[in-house]
């Protein structure tokens, strides 16, 4: 049963809320960010982007350094949580297994070198940006303030969403950019349904675009991981194992484009009225763009 409120209410994500909350990041991030720090200053600034629509062009260019100086930072965030488990926890020959965890632990080195880096460089990036945002960001937000949204217009965007989210997957992307677009074309469907709390049929619609989302958000960690992995071991040095790792990357990868794939499709099934489409077949290894390695 869908609500009959005659309102549909605003959640945290009013401009104002989301300014507060960013800035408050900010002032941490400025002198030692810890990885969750990182995350949420993304999140926070990408909902903030989205119910912001135009911000005036100095704070918009503010906005978008900050969210891709922290998404580096992230990415490698998420890399090394990736490396905690052993690439190779079955291998056939106690050999193969110690040598691709001593590449995992290069690698997981030369990571930690390089995500230290970027925090470096994110600070360096809010220590630049935030007197501009602190003087500008609360006044813009003030002026973009949510109003109340009707329960019959919560509705049709929730429908507008959904029609949007059908044309995006009338053909499920089989290469990386496009995939990786989709992704962010679901995330902003699911930014705009977030405030309409009381509409039912936006709240189900969030869930369902942040099942594709992190789907889709999985995948492309893995890819970018194994993509470094080649380009690290891949240097004149060499590593015994390298290649072991590199293929278990690969195939990690493969395996979470599938799961990507069918996610997206189940969902697109769902708001059709269909049963979701069989899994895809083995043999479907998914978009072959790395060079292989080892």
């Amino acid at each position: 049963m869908f609500s009959s409120v005659a309102n549909a209410k605003s959640t945290s994500t009013s401009p104002a809320e989301l300014t507060t909350q960013l800035l408050a990041l900010l002032q941490r991030l400025s002198s030692r960010p810890g990885k969750n720090d990182v995350h949420d200053v993304r999140t926070t600034e990408r909902r903030l982007e989205v119910q912001l629509r135009n911000p005036p062009p100095k704070v918009a260019k503010a906005l978008k350094q900050l969210r891709k100086r922290a998404g580096k930072a992230r990415d490698l965030d998420v890399h090394l949580g990736l490396l905690k488990a052993p690439l190779l926890p079955r291998a056939r020959r106690r050999s193969d297994a110690q040598q691709a965890a001593d590449a995992q632990d290069e690698l997981r080195k030369f990571l930690k070198r390089k995500r230290n880096r970027q925090r470096d460089a994110l600070r360096d990036m809010v220590k630049e940006t935030a007197p501009l945002l602190k003087a500008r960001l609360p006044e813009v937000a003030e002026g973009h303030a949510a109003p109340t949204v009707s329960l019959h217009d919560a509705r049709q965007r929730a429908s507008r969403a959904r029609h949007r989210y059908l044309q995006y997957t009338r053909q499920i992307p089989d290469d990386e950019q496009r995939l990786h677009v989709l992704r962010i074309n679901v995330k902003k469907l699911r930014y705009e349904m977030e405030p309409l709390v009381d509409c039912e049929e936006a709240t189900e619609l969030v869930e369902k675009f942040k099942q594709v989302q992190d789907a889709i958000g999985d995948w492309h960690d893995w890819l970018t991981l194994a993509e470094l992995a080649v380009r690290h071991f891949d240097s004149p040095k060499g590593f015994s194992g390298a290649g072991l790792a590199c293929k278990a990357l690969r195939a990690r990868a493969a395996r979470e484009y599938r799961k990507a794939r069918r996610s997206a499709e189940s969902v697109s099934s769902w708001m059709m009225g269909r049963r979701p489409a069989a899994p895809a077949a083995a043999a479907d290894t998914g978009p072959r763009l790395l060079r292989k390695a080892g």
